[in-house]
């Protein structure tokens, strides 16, 4: 009898052994995952410090990305405020892990300046990027980022791509899932994850 019971102890460690195991990996996610998930060269682009700055390729942190504008009187403000709530609840070891950028969609009117003070409303380390309405087009098609003015108005997609440490977009997340709290339940996740 102690023979079974230590047989049935052992495989009951060796499930919870892999339900731990398999709840830290990116398949227990929220979001949408890209399988395969594209790498992202290096764009040249104009970070918000005035100085060249790369969207996509190797960075030392998880990668929050953005496409809006300055002037969006919605979905931009809501998202970048979420994206604010939600960095503030995170350790600061955790925020080092991570960048939050704003790729403009509107590079004409969101200079870098622009682009500084408006995200300095949400949190001072987010950063923005713009550059020419070329740079800009490429940037959101390697993103799947659907921009077009019409009317007078600039329309886009509201998602958040997750960038990893090798630049591979691996997530995206909608805005039901950054407004329901997904996105903010599977940061700490993602952060040790990618």
């Amino acid at each position: 009898m102690k023979w079974l019971t230590a047989a049935l102890l052992s495989v009951a460690a060796v499930l919870g052994g892999l339900l731990l195991v398999r709840g830290n990996t990116a398949e227990a996610l929220g979001g949408t995952a890209l399988d395969p998930s594209p790498s992202i060269k290096a764009m040249p682009m104009l970070g918000d410090n005035g100085q060249p700055a790369d969207l996509g390729g190797p960075a030392e942190q998880v990668r929050l990305v953005f496409f809006g504008f300055t002037r969006c009187p919605d979905v931009c403000p809501l998202t970048l405020g979420r994206l604010s709530k939600l960095y503030g609840q995170l350790s600061p070891e955790q925020q080092r892990k991570l960048r939050v950028e704003l790729v403009s969609v509107d590079p004409q009117h969101d200079s870098p300046k622009i682009l500084r003070t408006y995200l300095d409303n949400f949190d001072a380390s987010f950063r923005g990027l713009t550059g020419t309405p070329a740079q800009a087009k490429a940037a959101a098609n390697a993103f799947f980022i659907l921009s077009t003015t019409t009317g007078g108005n600039i329309l886009h997609g509201d998602q958040v791509a997750v960038l990893d440490r090798q630049g591979r977009f691996r997530r995206v997340y909608n805005s039901e899932s950054l407004g329901s709290g997904e996105l903010a339940n599977d940061l700490p996740q993602l952060l040790k994850v990618y």
